[in-house]
């Protein structure tokens, strides 16, 4: 996990990223295995023989802090997909409170920023009450 090339906030992001891995993979599949996690911010699994990847995106810190468009742009996520050499690409919300008009506020996020026609699946994942729903 630890890499001298990021910043100190760069590591943070990086340990809640693979955090927000651990604790999908648990509410999700326990199958799933982590391959990679130094790619970009997108973690690297593997799925029953099946190299996806997958992007958690916190709306609250993201937009507030930092909000990398990268993620979404088409030519961007088919370089990265070349390059990594992945079959799926994943597109995770992550939120970590009780409010219902997040769930609203995540679903014009997604069609605001076509998430839909980017990504190969879409899920909203409720962390501190371990709820997935998958939303494509």
């Amino acid at each position: 996990m630890e890499n001298t090339m990021l910043t100190d906030k760069q590591q943070e992001d990086r340990i809640t990223q693979v955090f927000d891995l651990c604790h999908f993979i648990k509410c999700y599949d326990h199958h799933l295995e982590l391959v990679n996690s130094q790619e970009h911010e997108i973690m690297t699994i593997d799925d029953a023989g099946t190299k996806k990847g997958i992007y958690f995106c916190d709306l609250i810190y993201n937009t507030k802090y930092f909000f990398d468009t990268y993620f979404f742009s088409a030519a961007n996520i088919t370089a990265f997909r070349n390059k990594a050499k992945i079959d799926e690409l994943w597109f995770v919300l992550v939120e970590e409170s009780f409010s219902i008009d997040y769930f609203y506020d995540s679903k014009n996020f997604i069609d605001e920023n076509n998430v839909t026609s980017l990504y190969d699946k879409v899920f909203y994942f409720n962390f501190s009450q371990s709820i997935i729903k998958t939303l494509k």
